[in-house]
């Protein structure tokens, strides 16, 4: 079970939903910093986890990750509630695509159930945030692993 492991496998299912998606994994002050930015952009901030043992305290070695990932779309400054309500809607379908794609290649690379668990998804909207003018959802959720998880990319 790795960060990079589940970095990558998130990383991997953002840059599948499309070749116009962006996609970055850092601090939110990092990514205000990036220049060229093209829209979409999927941003993921840095993991955090915490672990456990699921039989007895010393068995079934376990990681939670939390999972935070801003959807973004480019707002214009004078948009009015119904161009930004598009804008919502096109994020919100990109967010659910990431959620189905994550689990279409959590089946297609066979890891086993045990494995890797998604809970806890959420989705909070934001209009006209950042110094670029963004509209989009943050989306969060917790991807439990276990000991045995292994993600080497999207060969499988």
């Amino acid at each position: 079970m790795s960060h990079k492991g589940i970095r990558l496998l998130l990383e991997d299912t953002a840059k599948s939903l499309g070749d116009d998606i962006q996609f970055d994994y850092g601090r939110t002050s990092d990514f205000n910093q990036l220049r060229n930015k093209q829209y979409p952009f999927i941003s993921v901030s840095p993991l955090n986890a915490s672990a456990s043992y699921a039989v007895n305290n010393t068995f079934n070695y376990s990681k939670t990750y939390q999972v935070q990932m801003a959807f973004y779309q480019l707002d214009r400054e004078d948009s009015d509630q119904s161009s930004y309500a598009l804008i919502l809607d096109q994020m919100n379908e990109l967010a659910d695509n990431f959620v189905n794609k994550l689990n279409y290649y959590i089946e297609r690379c066979q890891i086993d159930s045990d494995d890797i668990i998604i809970t806890n998804v959420s989705q909070q909207p934001f209009i006209k945030a950042t110094a670029d003018i963004l509209t989009g959802y943050i989306m969060t959720l917790s991807i439990q692993v276990s000991d045995n998880f292994n993600y080497c990319g999207l060969g499988c």
